[in-house]
């Protein structure tokens, strides 16, 4: 199970307990914020290097069944979240 754990998880739990740690012991709340910053960063990073490896070719090899259960389940999920957030937020007004 080790092996195929994603062990960037534990990095996420460090920081934030770190965070945590730091903040209840009176750190400065503007050193997180240019962490939470970076943060922003790296992860904009990490999916635009997602979308670098991305290869049409490689999803005209598929066919388009796997593209139309993609759309699918997105249209399923939009729907969800609307009717979701609807529900939730159906009492406020603008």
């Amino acid at each position: 199970m080790w092996h195929r754990f994603p062990k960037f998880v534990l990095g996420f739990v460090a920081a934030s307990v770190i965070a945590t740690w730091y903040l209840a012991a009176g750190g400065d709340k503007a050193a997180v914020g240019v962490t939470n910053d970076l943060r922003v960063w790296f992860l904009i990073l990490a999916f635009v290097s997602i979308g670098l490896e991305f290869r049409v070719s490689s999803l005209r090899e598929a066919g388009w069944r796997p593209v139309g259960v993609f759309a699918a389940a997105t249209a399923v999920n939009l729907l969800l979240a609307l009717g979701l957030a609807a529900l939730l937020f159906g009492g406020f007004a603008v």
